[in-house]
């Protein structure tokens, strides 16, 4: 490897928030792309208290 990896550019499908600190799902195109960030996985009631998704939910 040669150098450090440039982070990615996503935002949120769900609230359309840049760059969030956690997220899941990722999908990049041509460098640009989209995420699930935590705050919009916890308030739909994704995750457990331990921030682990729940049995039966997967993305």
């Amino acid at each position: 490897m040669s150098g450090p990896h440039p982070l990615l550019d996503l935002s949120c499908r769900k609230c359309g928030r840049s760059n969030p600190w956690v997220y899941f799902a990722p999908v990049m195109v041509e460098g640009t792309g989209t995420c699930i960030c935590m705050d919009c996985a916890t308030a739909r009631g994704w995750l457990n208290r331990a921030g682990n998704f729940k049995p039966g939910v997967s993305l």
